[in-house]
């Protein structure tokens, strides 16, 4: 196995909660036109299979082993797309969301979003240029809730959109060595990315129904996915820690991200799943 660490019972929780969830979806309740109701998304980070535990350690495909103690993240401009292929933006005001491991923040609410039977999800990884240049006084509340949860610079420099952050050893380095990957936009690149993923069923919108469409995020692929980056390579010239921040490597990174989620199965039900 590419990673080699024991699987923990709550994955085989999730896989119960699938099954249990998976009659729930076969509901024909009409869509009323000028009607909403709210949408769920929960977030269950994991590294390649396996369900991440902040402390643990896991060993990509560069050989290297890394204990993870951070991992925060930006998500943003949620959309839902129906069957005939129409976007239903969620305010983009209000569109701004913060994951984070370390403080369990792992789930979303959209209020008073449309009725309607959704196909797919869109939404951006990070803070969007339009959403920065707005200045600080309009994104005022979300900036504090980034802050508290390190995913920002300084305002002159922005949001972290990604916030990965551990210690590693490998074929080059037997002693824990810090490292952080820190991923955002800067003056030589634009790093923000959206993601289109169908959903496996359909998520209703109902004034008594809401659908939690619940995504496995994937961390290994920011590091070991298309592109590969060692924490190695990048170390710095005294040999005591790894920082990627800015350059090449944040582009790559950025177009790793988007391979980042899968949804794993949606559930419709009245209320919230994942309180």
């Amino acid at each position: 196995m590419k990673f080699q660490y024991i699987k923990l019972a709550a994955f085989s929780m999730l896989t119960l909660f699938t099954v249990s969830c998976s009659s729930d979806d076969d509901s024909n309740a009409e869509v009323i036109d000028g009607t909403f109701g709210e949408v769920e998304l929960f977030f269950d980070n994991s590294v390649a299979g396996d369900a991440l535990v902040l402390g643990s350690t896991y060993t990509n495909s560069n050989g290297e082993s890394l204990t993870i103690d951070r991992f925060n993240y930006i998500v943003s401009n949620v959309v839902l797309i129906n069957a005939a292929g129409e976007e239903v933006v969620y305010p983009k005001e209000e569109s701004y969301f913060v994951v984070s491991e370390e403080n369990d923040l792992k789930t979303v609410h959209l209020e008073n979003f449309p009725a309607g039977d959704y196909k797919k999800i869109k939404f951006g990884i990070g803070v969007d240029a339009q959403r920065y240049l707005q200045g600080e006084t309009a994104q005022q509340s979300f900036w504090d809730l980034a802050t508290a949860n390190d995913l920002t610079w300084t305002w002159s420099t922005g949001y972290r959109f990604i916030n990965f952050e551990g210690t590693y050893t490998g074929h080059h380095i037997t002693d824990a060595t810090p490292f952080r990957m820190h991923q955002g936009s800067n003056s030589a690149t634009d790093n923000y990315r959206e993601v289109t993923l169908d959903l496996p069923s359909t998520g209703r919108v109902r004034e008594n129904e809401t659908p939690s469409i619940h995504f496995v995020v994937d961390l290994n692929v920011l590091l070991d996915g298309d592109t590969k980056i060692s924490l190695h390579d990048n170390i710095n010239d005294a040999g005591t820690a790894t920082s990627i921040m800015g350059g090449a490597n944040l582009v790559t990174i950025a177009e790793n991200s988007k391979k980042m989620f899968e949804v794993h199965h949606v559930h419709n039900a009245s209320g919230h799943t994942h309180e």
